[in-house]
């Protein structure tokens, strides 16, 4: 059997519940009946509270992805494996689920930990943002946090509930109630209500097994949640905020609609400076993957702060490197953007315009003059109707002597050409 393949019969995931939550008479059979049962030592505890008993059992490996070769041991045997909560919430089923087709798995779930805190403090769940935390830097959370919004995390050692209320208090929602349920279901089991901005000054221990609930109440507003973040909000390589290679905001907006994000995209980010267009892009497409290339190191340094300041950790992913040599070694994507290139932007464009499948989408920028001559000279290797040309003169506000006056910015050219 190879790697993350099963040939063998169907593989049961059983979610055990709380303590105490007896199993169903389907996921009884499926245990009694299995040759070998998987999980973890807390896993075998809940069952044996139940007065069963699995002669027949292995914890699982670590590292995790070990898990594939315990399987292969005992390939045509019945197996089952052990979760909780239900597997297929941000558990062991969905992993399962990468690599194995439906027909292959069976799945018994029981309650989550996360439906079990929304019934302690008595509130409907159904609009609730779910954040797993676990295993993920606490900045991720960054990206998801916006004002009056009911969220419930899971978390792990570097995300415990003092942490979080941090993130709330730097965010803007010091005022946020903050429940904490700890070992649910349990002798243990307790659920405490703060306030954020206490709560972040706490140093009360909780149990390792909890789960975080919060309501964002304050002011808010130091995290964006509409496109057209500030200039000024982002860290850059020019002299006063905002300034340097920093594609601007009303330009990033016309961008991002030209972009037009998808789930499941893969786009590419070509010269992509300190980030504006990276940043946003992948803070509104949470589905999508973005891939920035950059070459500049001080450049490459505030990318990476603004990935973190803004919380795309998830689904930005920085590459250090020039174009369009680089290009080979980025996963195939379906939407490009280029904004940056230089000489080189002739090249780069059909490079880009070589790695995308049909109906895949082209973006550029241009500013130069020799820029606009290369966007041109493209346009002119596969002639198209549909192409899409506009072109940005924008002015802003300043003053002068006491007065104010309208400044004008380089006017910006963009292209747009979809695969045919």
């Amino acid at each position: 059997m190879s790697e993350r393949t099963w040939n063998g019969p169907t593989l049961e995931v059983i979610g055990l519940g709380l303590a105490g939550e007896a199993l169903s008479a389907e996921a009884r059979q499926a245990l009694d009946s299995a040759e070998l049962v998987i999980g973890a030592p807390r896993h075998f505890e809940a069952l044996e509270q139940q007065g069963l008993d699995v002669p027949r059992r292995a914890h699982f490996p670590s590292p995790f992805s070990a898990l594939w070769s315990l399987l292969a041991e005992h390939s045509g045997q019945r197996i089952v494996l052990l979760a909780s909560g239900d597997p297929l919430f941000y558990g062991l089923g969905g992993h399962l689920r990468k690599h194995l087709t439906a027909e292959q798995l069976r799945l018994y779930p029981a309650v989550s930990s996360i439906q079990a805190a929304f019934a302690r403090i008595g509130q409907p769940w159904q609009e609730a943002e779910v954040v797993s935390l676990h295993g993920r830097p606490l900045s991720s959370l960054r990206a998801a946090l916006k004002v009056n919004r009911w969220f419930a995390t899971l978390t792990d050692a570097h995300s415990h509930p003092a942490a979080i209320a941090d993130e709330l208090v730097a965010g803007g929602f010091g005022d946020s109630t903050v429940w904490v349920a700890e070992n649910l279901g349990t002798h243990e089991e307790r659920v405490s209500a703060h306030t954020a901005s206490l709560l972040s000054e706490s140093t009360e221990v909780f149990s390792p097994l909890n789960v975080v609930i919060f309501r964002t109440q304050g002011a808010g507003g130091v995290l964006p949640e509409f496109p057209g973040i500030t200039d000024a909000a982002f860290s850059t390589d020019g002299d006063e905020a905002g300034r340097g290679l920093l594609t601007k905001r009303e330009v990033r907006l016309c961008v991002l609609s030209l972009l037009e994000p998808r789930a499941g995209d893969i786009g590419w980010d070509i010269g992509a400076g300190c980030g504006g267009v990276a940043v946003e892009w992948a803070r509104w497409n949470p589905y999508g993957q973005v891939h920035a290339l950059e070459y500049h190191a001080e450049r490459l340094t505030h990318l990476a702060t603004n990935r973190d300041r803004f919380g795309v950790i998830k689904n930005l992913h920085i590459h250090e490197g020039r174009a369009p040599e680089h290009i080979a070694k980025l996963p195939s994507p379906t939407v490009v953007f280029v904004g940056g290139g230089g000489r080189d932007l002739a090249a780069i464009l059909e490079a880009c315009w070589a790695r995308l499948p049909s109906g895949g989408r082209l973006i550029a920028s241009a500013v130069t003059e020799d820029a606009r001559m290369a966007l041109h000279g493209f346009s002119q290797i596969e002639p198209a109707q549909d192409d899409e040309w506009i072109q940005l003169a924008v002015s802003r506000g300043d003053r002068l002597a006491g007065q104010r006056l309208m400044r004008p910015h380089l006017p910006v050219l963009l292209f747009k050409r979809i695969k045919p």
